[in-house]
């Protein structure tokens, strides 16, 4: 029953992420056409990302530690005390965020001057004044990072899930309205930010929380939550310092650079979202279980099974992503004010950061299994240890690869951190199940190569014969049915037990 219920939420989920991105590439298809890749959307990014960098990893980080201690509160002390904790946190997370709110807007001019040095002073003064208007999206970040954990707790995982596509509503009705002011783009995203906690409201009232003024800095609770969130916060913000760190190198290279890896990192982070992060939702409480109760081997089994499955859809997706690149981009962005030159260089970009797509999935999962051991400092070091790798290599492949240079330095850093845990976690587990996700990962590899090499050339040959929209559609099709008959022909395991619980959920019989 317990792997039904897990079956059923990770379908869920899955589904409506899928809507979700759909809403999502519609939103940034409507963007690139309004506004292509200009300094205005660069000073809009930048603007949208200060305030990620004052809350955005600190709301993941929430999330994180939150929800073993709510579990632990909800088995030993019932809901009500749950929830008199949770709003106990709510109001010291809302009292944190409004003095960042604050001084965010009254450093603001500081702020973007450090994230973004070499910015003209006309990009520089319009992301100033958007940054100010995005800075009030902190508070809502903040609502958003604690309802998610309480209904996360709950195994309600739909709502959570729903508030992508709340953001997103709000940015694509104004631009379907004909409106292309940056400033109403960046007060739609604000509103989208804020539709973000409305949309969780309907599942708290139907768990009968109730929100309430009520602070105990007294809790013992909170000082073993604050004692395990700064190390996460660090560990879990490499993929955001790496980004902030390209972005502030990048607001030095021609104008549009920094809009270019934005929509590039938004192609690549479409199937992780919609895949991995479904999975690593679903069996996070699982890692958590296992490790409370000390049952290592079932640890092992489920980190080792999350990443297999995982790699079975990233790895031929990423492939997929990296030789069809232009025409992904074509269909996706070309339209409007993003012309050929912001092809070229947004798929340079999308190209050089699928490389370290293929191992963000293995490590996320294996940073969640040292926060299920509560040991948090691991992440954070290796954290450091990404974030130090990716400036240096920035500054050295920026100066002969340009944008690319950015986005593989990127890539490079999530091999040496996937690396470095996969050593460190197996000599503190005395072993992980490697040869075995080795085994399984290899076969996927191989059978995606293959698939990727196909799709690759019998684009190139189609493109020249008809429309390269159908071209690519073709290869996609051609590329997915060789994937499937390759890793049935090496029997790849993960592929025989996912039919097994989809027959198993349909009821079907063998």
């Amino acid at each position: 029953m317990k792997n039904n219920k897990a079956v059923k939420s990770a379908s869920i989920i899955i589904v409506i992420s899928i809507v979700s991105k759909v809403f999502g590439l519609l939103r940034d298809t409507l963007m690139a056409k309004a506004f292509g890749t200009t300094f205005q959307t660069d000073a809009y990014n930048m603007s949208i990302t200060v305030p990620n960098i004052l809350f955005g990893v600190i709301g993941a980080a929430i999330v994180t530690t939150f929800i073993p201690i709510l579990s632990e509160t909800y088995k030993e002390k019932g809901k009500e005390e749950m929830f008199r904790f949770a709003n106990n946190i709510m109001n010291i997370l809302l009292s944190i965020s409004l003095v960042l709110c604050i001084v965010g807007i009254i450093f603001a001019p500081y702020l973007v001057k450090i994230v973004a040095p070499n910015f003209e002073p006309e990009t520089y003064n319009l992301t100033v004044s958007l940054t100010k208007i995005s800075m009030i999206s902190i508070l809502f970040m903040a609502m958003n990072s604690g309802y998610t954990a309480i209904l996360q707790t709950l195994d309600d995982f739909v709502a959570p899930a729903l508030i992508g596509i709340a953001l997103n509503i709000p940015i694509i009705v104004y631009i379907l309205l004909g409106n292309h002011s940056i400033l109403g783009l960046t007060i739609a995203t604000l509103i989208g930010n804020a539709m973000q906690v409305i949309v969780q409201i309907p599942w708290l009232i139907k768990h009968k929380y109730k929100y309430s003024i009520f602070v105990n800095l007294k809790d013992k609770r909170i000082a073993k939550m604050f004692s395990l969130i700064m190390p996460i916060i660090i560990g879990a913000s490499v993929n955001q310092i790496n980004s902030v760190v390209d972005k502030t190198i990048g607001s030095g290279l021609p104008e549009g650079s920094i809009s270019a890896l934005n929509y590039a990192q938004k192609i690549n982070g479409l199937v992780y979202s919609v895949f991995a992060v479904a999975i690593i939702t679903v069996v996070y409480p699982k890692f958590s279980r296992a490790a409370s109760a000390g049952e290592k081997d079932n640890l092992k089994l489920f980190i080792s099974k999350a990443i297999n499955n995982i790699n079975l859809v990233m790895i031929p997706a990423t492939l997929g992503i990296m030789v069809l690149s232009v025409p992904i981009v074509r269909v996706i962005y070309q339209r409007g004010e993003f012309d050929e030159k912001s092809v070229i260089m947004t798929s340079t970009a999308l190209i050089f950061y699928s490389i370290g797509v293929l191992v963000w999935g293995i490590e996320d999962i294996y940073n969640r299994g040292f926060y299920a051991m509560q040991d948090t400092k691991t992440p954070m070091i290796i954290g450091i240890i990404g974030v130090s790798t990716n400036i240096i290599f920035n500054l050295i492949l920026v100066r002969f690869m340009g944008l690319g240079g950015l986005a593989l330095s990127t890539s490079i850093s999530a091999f040496v951190c996937t690396i470095i845990l996969i050593f460190t976690l197996r000599r503190k587990m005395s072993g992980i199940n490697g040869l075995s996700s080795f085994k399984s990962s290899l076969k996927i590899f191989v059978a995606s190569f293959i698939m990727a090499t196909v799709v690759k050339y019998g684009y190139q040959f189609l493109e020249l014969r008809i429309n390269y929209i159908i071209a690519m559609i073709i290869s996609i099709i051609i590329g997915v049915a060789l994937y499937a008959i390759l890793i049935l022909i090496f029997k790849v395991p993960e592929l025989y037990e996912m039919i097994d619980m989809i027959k198993e959920k349909l009821n079907i019989k063998r």
